[in-house]
């Protein structure tokens, strides 16, 4: 057993995991130092890719054996490729909730902030000279709480007139 645990085989997952770990471990020494240095992390997404493609070769390089005979114990290519499966989803699903998501919540914002700035433009009605005291709806931006008097809730309008968005 220790002829095939203390090198050979089992050693491609140490070596690759170390590299890894040494990126990922730098990366946190970096966003330790500060938010003076947060302009030059914008690698983090990589870094998720990166080990992703570790466990993939992972993957690749322990389930050879089930092709190639080399005495080495079926037991250890399972545990090892099936642990690689299972981290490579994990991560996975990682990327995809932090910077999948991330793009197209950005897109359909990016979609629905035109399609308001287009009614908006539309439905602007402006002060005549007539009327300069008149203030209209949608001079006015509803805020995000509630004023509460002895249990009675009222929505507070801040006038938004001379202020640019």
């Amino acid at each position: 057993m220790s002829l095939f645990l203390a090198g050979g085989q089992s050693t491609f997952f140490g070596f690759l995991n170390t590299f890894v770990h040494i990126i990922m471990y730098s990366y946190y020494l970096l966003t330790a130092l500060g938010p003076q240095i947060q302009p030059y992390l914008w690698w983090k997404k990589y870094l998720t890719t990166l080990q992703m493609i570790q466990f993939v070769l992972v993957m690749i390089h322990a389930f050879q054996l089930l092709f190639i005979d080399c005495n080495y114990p079926k037991a250890f290519v399972w545990w090892i490729g099936m642990h690689a499966i299972i981290f490579y989803f994990l991560f996975r699903n990682f990327y995809i909730k932090a910077y999948k998501k991330k793009n197209f919540k950005n897109a359909v914002d990016k979609q629905k902030n035109e399609k308001e700035n287009v009614f908006k433009n539309q439905g602007d009605i402006k002060e005549n000279d007539n009327e300069k005291d008149v203030i209209y709806a949608n001079q006015y931006k509803m805020a995000t709480g509630y004023i509460s008097d002895s249990g009675l809730r009222n929505r507070v309008f801040i006038d938004n007139r001379g202020f640019d968005e």
